[in-house]
């Protein structure tokens, strides 16, 4: 008995499958079937029935603009939200977007009540970003709202009178976003740290934000520039390792960060490290992803050192004046003074009674805030042996 077509009627799976199969000698018909069975069932009967029947409609699919393709199109963007494995990059390819689009397509519609609701074309171009996010190893050349961020921190504050915990999130270009932790996929204390790729979006009111955060499958340093920096200090009471650069730059890496990356756990006071520098646009507050501890001599070269000359020595008082004797490098945080006074607690104990009045000395300085808010000349190292292209 030969199937009927009427354009409410759901057919059973059976009399899909018979249409399906006679597909050629009635393709719109047997395309308003597939439409109206997906329409009502891919969420319930899984991916592979789903991907199944768009590409039976994939062979009776006519490369041109319909309705019927526009109607298809909208079910295959939510095929793809459902179904991780549904390759919707391809589907499009095959369908011939944006091609086939027609012009109501492109435009976005407003119902009875006055709700306006997104274009087809924004739904699915949402949803080839929300598919291109998950799928990293596709092609994402042109998806510029995918971003890939380090978390900078995680803090709570009051949100409608509940206790939430949010995420400080920089990207490359100094952009930050503030996400709510349960956006993240994994629990708030693995967050920190770590690099994850954020799928943006703008807000009615205009302004950007993450709508949907994946783990990413990039280092820090893949996406983040490099420096070498000292530690100068370790605050246990705030779970903070103060690094400066050699422009004298002052950055604060989070101590709880350390313990996911077994080869820098052992830092201290005095270290040297290869990090990032994480600095959103218009903070002060610089931080810092460590990514691995240099030996002494590769920081100290890669730092960079001062020669200068000891013109006064003080050993009572355990200090000495020195003078520089190289042109001073620029920095943005002030200008390095040619003499000034280092404690000879920065000298090792074997070279201690080597010290005297003449004598050729290598500098570690940088310029640090003093407690009156001035930077200063701060010597972390001095060293009387002799490097080479310091």
């Amino acid at each position: 008995m030969p199937l009927t077509y009427n354009t409410q009627q759901v057919l059973s799976w059976d009399e899909l499958l018979e249409s399906i199969n006679n597909g050629a000698s009635h393709p719109d018909e047997t395309q308003w079937a597939i439409y109206r069975y997906l329409k009502e069932n891919y969420k319930n009967e899984g991916s592979v029935m789903s991907r199944t029947l768009l590409a039976a409609y994939m062979k009776l699919h006519v490369n041109e603009p319909s309705l019927i393709n526009s109607l298809m199109l909208g079910i295959a963007a939510k095929v793809s939200e459902e179904y991780p494995d549904f390759r919707f990059p391809q589907f499009l390819k095959a369908w011939g977007y944006k091609g086939n689009l027609r012009n109501q397509d492109k435009e976005r519609q407003t119902s009875k009540d006055g709700r306006t609701y997104l274009a087809l074309v924004e739904r699915v171009d949402r949803a080839l970003q929300s598919y291109l996010l998950h799928h990293p190893e596709e092609e994402r050349e042109n998806c510029n709202l995918i971003v890939s961020m380090y978390a900078v921190k995680v803090f709570e504050k009051i949100s409608d009178g509940k206790k939430r915990r949010y995420v400080k999130l920089v990207a490359a270009n100094g952009s930050e976003f503030i996400a709510d932790s349960h956006q993240f996929p994994c629990k708030p204390w693995e967050i920190c740290g770590h690099m994850f790729d954020v799928l943006t979006r703008v807000s009615r009111q205009g302004k950007e934000r993450a709508s949907e955060i994946v783990v990413s499958k990039k280092r820090v340093d893949e996406v983040f520039s490099t420096q070498v920096g000292y530690v100068d200090g370790i605050d246990e009471s705030h779970n903070h390792v103060h690094i400066y650069n050699a422009q004298s730059q002052h950055f604060v890496a989070e101590k709880s960060t350390l313990s996911t990356q077994p080869s820098i756990q052992n830092i201290s006071n005095g270290s040297f490290v290869l990090f990032c520098p994480i600095i959103a646009n218009g903070d002060h507050f610089k931080s810092a992803a460590i990514i691995r501890i240099l030996n002494k001599d590769e920081g100290r070269k890669a730092f960079g050192m001062y020669e200068a000359e000891i013109t006064f020595v003080n050993r009572q008082e355990q200090f000495i004046r020195y003078a520089i004797t190289q042109d001073i490098r620029p920095t943005n945080e002030g200008t390095i003074s040619k003499e000034g006074f280092a404690s000879t607690a920065a000298i090792s104990d074997e070279d201690k009674q080597k010290i005297a009045v003449g004598k050729h000395v290598w500098l570690l300085l940088f310029l640090k805030r003093g407690k009156e808010g001035t930077k200063r000349n701060h010597v972390a190292e001095i060293s009387i042996h002799k490097y080479d292209n310091l």
